[in-house]
């Protein structure tokens, strides 16, 4: 239980306390009300985090289950700073679940979850997971369509987000530069004024992207980026993902096995009933016996 804040000299300064059995004060509790699920992560990350500084992204022996179905069984997987990792698999495979784990909007039932060497993202919630530097884009496009694509970069600027600052701010040279250049990177400079609800489908995805990369995120977590695009939006979007891969670590998911074969640089990795299945480049994911059964014997294209 939650008792009410003891009375501190200071009002800036106020500790939430837990209730013990006898109703007496335990010591305060840090992780309640500061952005986490009131768990207490471990003091360190893992070992082999801490060994291999170049690490950003840390799952181990991952497990979650829904209503008695395993969604994710004993799942490892690093990612690598700067790195860009393909994650495919057959439906149902936990690709979108895993994304859920490391947003913060499924809590596993067992393994380690961080996030750098500073947060374990199994003790914080969806706010503190997104202001540590994890963007997240998800299957359909979501812009506000009613502002101009410039609009939407404007109102996606980190930085604090009060009412009065948002109607009072005025852009520094510097954000509007920040804007420019992003404009130019999702190709949509010329739309600027535009609003975004006369976008094409492919158009919008660039814009959720941009909109993340307002947030200067230090992870991009694409799920399914292509779906819906024309070949020749899938090429610039190619384009668009060669041109962050290091300036971010970013995490695709997606089903369209050309597209991943253009963007895979390093490893691939197949997910089936939960579990890694296989790992390494595409060549050696594409002719992996494991995975080509895992797809039905259909061989990946």
């Amino acid at each position: 239980m939650i008792a009410n804040s003891r009375k501190n000299p200071n009002p800036r300064e106020s500790l939430i306390l837990r209730t013990g059995p006898a109703g007496g004060e335990e010591e305060a509790d840090p992780f309640l009300g500061l952005g986490s699920r009131g768990g207490r992560p471990k003091p360190k990350p893992p070992g082999a985090m801490r060994r291999q500084t170049r690490i950003l992204l840390f799952l181990e022996r991952i497990s979650v289950a829904f209503d008695g179905f395993r969604a994710i069984n004993d799942l490892t997987l690093y990612l690598k700073q700067g790195e860009l990792r393909c994650v495919i698999g057959p439906n149902g495979a936990g690709k979108t679940t895993v994304m859920d784990i490391i947003t913060g909007r499924t809590r596993p039932d067992s393994g380690s979850a961080w996030f750098t060497r500073d947060l374990n993202l199994l003790a914080a919630d969806e706010v503190a997971i997104a202001q540590a530097g994890i963007g997240r884009k998800f299957q359909k496009p979501s812009v506000f369509e009613n502002l101009t694509v410039f609009q939407n970069l404007e109102l996606a600027l980190a930085g604090p987000k009060s009412v009065w600052r948002t109607f009072r701010a005025r852009l520094t040279g510097q954000e509007r530069e920040f804007i420019g250049e992003t404009l130019e990177r999702i190709a949509l400079t010329e739309e600027r004024g535009r609003p975004a609800g006369f976008l094409s489908h492919g158009q919008k995805q660039w814009l959720e992207i941009g909109i993340l990369l307002m947030q200067r995120p230090k992870l991009l977590l694409l799920d399914e980026p292509v779906a819906g695009m024309t070949p020749g939006e899938i090429e610039r979007t190619i384009d668009l993902l060669g041109d962050l891969e290091g300036r971010h670590s970013i995490m695709v998911v997606e089903h369209d096995m050309e597209f991943i074969r253009a963007i895979a640089r390093e490893t691939v990795t197949v997910l089936h009933q939960g579990s890694v299945l296989a790992e390494g480049s595409m060549d050696h994911i594409q002719n992996h016996p494991a995975v080509i059964e895992a797809y039905l014997g259909e061989p990946l294209c």
